[in-house]
């Protein structure tokens, strides 16, 4: 059930950020083509979601390494 809610939970944050992406390129053609957006508030989306892709990366790591070393045990038990 944990693991479910887990990959739940990764879907749907994959998917929140890839609407955040098509909003962040839609803002930026937008600027570039005439502006909606400053630039200070494109530069600040772009950041938090420069954050937001790094902990998600650091989080996958976090979740191979604990899948190598529980196949290390494995391995070094026989």
């Amino acid at each position: 059930m944990v693991s479910d809610f887990g990959e739940f939970l990764s879907i749907a944050g994959q998917i929140i950020a890839y609407i955040l992406v098509l909003i962040l390129v839609v803002q930026i053609l937008r600027t570039l083509f005439g502006g909606t957006w400053e630039i200070e508030n494109i530069i600040l989306a772009i950041v938090i979601f420069n954050l937001t892709i790094s902990f998600g990366m650091g989080r996958y790591l976090i979740h191979i390494n604990n899948k190598i070393s529980t196949v290390d045990k494995k391995c070094m038990g026989t």
